[in-house]
């Protein structure tokens, strides 16, 4: 009886807004923390420098000059394509206050912070975008808590956003996106429909890779609606739609505007980039010549790549592809990237003990959760939550599996790729696990009770950013500045 007072309350407190309040402005007080610390350099973005490049190219032209680059100098190719880049918006909408940063006098490490600041903002509401998400999903509100709560501490989300990138804008909109994905299958109309696609546009203007999950997403969302409704939902959309501008004549402008807006924005670059280059994200050198795309890393990166392997080929001297070995690889680095500091150019090594700890963990808790989907599954907004994870975290490691076959490189391995299902995949956890522990009795429920916790508070002691990162950043390339003047030795393990 006493526990299940103590539950009661809890189960409470969890489902306060109080308690979202907490642990969003918690999230933001930490985000902004790391972003004034983090050296540029060593940010969890491997090329926020060229991040930086773009966004600055872009405060440099005139107020005027709009989003579209038409012509650009080859010098400017070490920052990458600029002239038909997909993800470009996020570069001219940072380009505003990164001009009036410098407007009014601030040095360009002040105006990279001011800068990391707006990521963490568009973060933080990236986990509104959760909390509306789970509640449009039917899953009950402490829960969700507890997989904001995982999200907002994972140290990889907090550090992507204390990051100049488009990662977290992206991931936000795709947040977005998925709140309206779960209400259609749980009974949206044609304006759910429409929020649906305007939203899934959004999510694409600010990163292109989004294709993949976001057509999952929405697949998904149609079919298991479908499988509830069949497309009665979707008949007679004309006069639904009159009449629905009628009843509502604001928000449906609203809807129409942003619509337009952002179909054009679509058009103009998807549309023409598929026209006339046959690609979402044409090839640097279809559009310069292969000299000049040189001077871009990424593609000097792909075209050595590319080069060495087809020599090894002709050689005869090409390393087998083991699938185990690559199996092995891709779940290890995935996790410890996910959970730990993984810098472009500084080493990360993660106490081994912590990370078996946290794996075993992980692990126990996703077979104690396989075991009650039967019973946790039980609406189409559930069902999508689980869905959608697990198919793109399987498009995610055959994307990579192809990377290593066609060049045996090790590009994008990087457990940020994740964060986007991270939230659906801890819900479902945690329901699974929540309805394991509802079928315990007696002494039994309150070893698991008691264990539950004990390892959950242990995780959050060895997972949280702070943890996973300052027993492990000791050297001064790690720290800006600010961080080297004013935080303490025991802290950062730097001398002064």
């Amino acid at each position: 009886m006493r526990r299940s007072v103590v539950l009661d309350r809890l189960h409470v407190v969890l489902s306060s807004r109080a308690a979202f309040v907490v642990v969003l402005a918690a999230f933001l007080v930490l985000g902004c923390f790391f972003a004034v610390t983090i050296h540029v350099p060593a940010s969890a973005a491997p090329d926020e420098i060229r991040h930086i490049g773009n966004i600055l190219f872009y405060a440099a032209r005139p107020w005027t000059a709009g989003p579209f680059v038409h012509d650009a100098a080859a010098s400017t190719l070490r920052l990458g394509e600029v002239t038909r880049f997909p993800a470009y918006l996020y570069y001219y909408l940072m380009a505003f206050p990164a001009k009036a940063a410098l407007a009014v006098g601030l040095d360009q490490e002040r105006t990279v912070m001011v800068l990391r600041g707006i990521d963490v903002l568009a973060a933080g509401a990236g986990l509104y975008a959760l909390r509306v998400m789970f509640r449009n999903a039917g899953v009950p509100t402490s829960v969700g808590l507890l997989a904001i709560v995982t999200t907002a501490f994972t140290g990889r989300y907090v550090w992507q956003a204390a990051t100049i990138s488009y990662d977290a804008p992206s991931m936000a909109a795709f947040f977005l996106f998925a709140a309206v994905a779960v209400k259609v299958t749980r009974g949206g109309g044609l304006r759910t429909l429409a929020w649906l696609v305007i939203t899934a546009m959004l999510a694409v203007m600010l990163k292109y890779t989004q294709v993949p999950l976001l057509l999952a997403g929405a697949f998904f969302a149609i079919v298991f609606r479908y499988r509830v409704d069949g497309f009665t939902w979707l008949l007679h959309p004309l006069r639904r739609a009159v009449s629905g501008f009628r009843a509502r004549p604001g928000r449906s402008v609203l809807l129409v505007v942003l619509g337009a807006v952002l179909f054009g924005l679509v058009l103009e670059r998807f549309g023409v980039n598929l026209f006339v280059y046959r690609s979402l994200n044409p090839d640097c050198a279809e559009i310069h010549s292969r000299a000049a795309c040189m001077n871009f890393d990424i593609f000097r990166r792909n075209y050595n790549a590319a080069r060495a392997h087809d020599l090894a080929v002709a050689a005869g001297t090409l390393e087998p592809f083991h699938p185990l070995g690559f199996l092995v690889t891709w779940v290890t680095t995935y996790f410890r990237s996910l959970f730990f500091f993984w810098g472009p150019t500084l080493p990360w090594r993660p106490n081994p003990v912590v990370v078996v700890f946290g794996a075993t963990a992980v692990s126990a808790a996703v077979v104690v959760a396989a075991t009650q989907l039967r019973r946790v599954l039980r609406s189409a907004s559930l069902w999508w939550l689980a869905t959608v994870p697990v198919a793109y975290t399987i498009a995610v490691l055959c994307f990579n599996a192809a990377t290593v076959v066609n060049l045996r490189q090790e590009f994008a391995f990087s457990g940020r790729y994740l964060l986007p299902v991270l939230p659906m995949a801890a819900a479902v956890v945690l329901l699974g696990v929540d309805s394991w522990l509802g079928r315990l009795r007696g002494r039994a429920a309150s070893a698991g009770w008691v264990t539950v916790v004990v390892v959950g508070l242990a995780l959050f002691a060895l997972y949280n950013p702070v943890s996973a990162f300052f027993p492990y950043a000791t050297s001064s390339a790690w720290y800006s500045g600010w961080a080297q003047g004013v935080l303490p030795h025991w802290l950062t393990g730097v001398g002064s």
